[in-house]
């Protein structure tokens, strides 16, 4: 095997709840994850032997060098595990600091997709371990699905498949990173309602209704102060008739619940024109897959590899 192939998914927070403020610096959060159908595109390749990592990318443009996660994982599997470097192509798709855990993504991906490509025989949880040492979303994106996320997002209990529920993702020109959202909360953490645990008993239940009813985003407030445009995003979604918007983690990404797939093109569709990214997306129940695992052909040289045609 040469070449492996791996569809990195996003993900999307139904409500965020901070909960303490961490000796670390951290924040301990009480989430759901959900990954959704909108996904990069990652191409691990081993036919070359290189002196560290190389990175090329299409689509939205992003850093190249240790700045991105997918090197950063692949440098840290390489210094645990003594791997090869491989080279890998990125084919953006997520928006770029969203809130939708892209770049968390790609690395996820990257650490299953050298498992898989250097026989590394690495379980699930011992990815798990090794990801949260990049970000805290990590552990998430390997497993993907529908899970509660505890402590600072890493401790996961799995929840039944979410049905019944579209989302449109509209993503303001800019980033906002977590840290930046964090600072600019006014979070009181003291006398907590507890509404993720609403939610959590709403999709136990199968009640998309009570689900929609419990959303909220504590971040959301500080964001939407500092940039207005989240605020107009929400309330503009609100305006064109979906179930609830809310911010999606550190934004600025907001989404939108739909009970189908048309309605939620049919709003799409009116939010064209814009400087918004909008995308329609379906709740799915993993995270990072492997879609192709390729030895090389005979003569290499009769083969070009357009990764956008992936």
């Amino acid at each position: 095997m040469a070449t492996v192939t791996i569809e990195a998914h996003a993900k999307v927070n139904l409500g965020l709840e901070v909960v303490a403020k961490r000796p670390d610096g951290f924040h301990d959060i009480d989430t759901i994850f959900q990954t959704v159908s909108l996904s990069d595109t990652v191409v691990l390749d081993s036919g070359t032997a290189l002196a560290s990592v190389v990175l090329t990318a299409a689509g939205h443009p992003v850093p190249t060098d240790a700045r991105n996660l997918a090197v950063r994982a692949a440098d840290l599997l390489r210094e645990r595990k003594g791997c090869p470097a491989p080279s890998i192509h990125l084919t953006k798709r997520i928006p770029v600091g969203a809130g939708l855990g892209g770049g968390s993504a790609d690395a996820a991906a990257v650490l299953a997709g050298m498992n898989e490509l250097f026989a590394l025989g690495l379980a699930l949880s011992d990815l798990e371990a090794l990801a949260l040492d990049i970000g805290s979303d990590v552990p998430f994106l390997i497993r993907g699905g529908t899970s509660r996320g505890r402590g600072r997002g890493e401790i996961l209990d799995p929840l039944p498949a979410l049905s019944g529920l579209w989302f449109v993702l509209v993503t303001p020109p800019f980033e906002v990173s977590a840290a930046e959202a964090y600072r600019k909360s006014r979070i009181r953490l003291t006398g907590r309602e507890g509404f993720t645990r609403l939610n959590c008993s709403a999709i136990q239940n199968g009640d998309s209704e009570a689900l929609v009813r419990a959303l909220r985003n504590d971040l959301e407030a500080g964001v939407v102060l500092a940039y207005p445009e989240v605020g107009r995003v929400r309330n503009r979604l609100s305006e064109l008739g979906v179930l609830a918007a809310l911010m999606c983690g550190s934004g600025p990404t907001v989404l939108g619940l739909t009970t189908t797939g048309e309605e939620a093109a049919k709003i799409a569709s009116e939010l064209q024109g814009r400087e918004w990214q909008v995308h329609i997306a379906e709740p799915i129940d993993t995270g990072c897959r492997i879609v192709t695992k390729e030895r090389p052909p005979q003569d290499a040289r009769d083969v070009q590899r357009n990764p956008e045609q992936i």
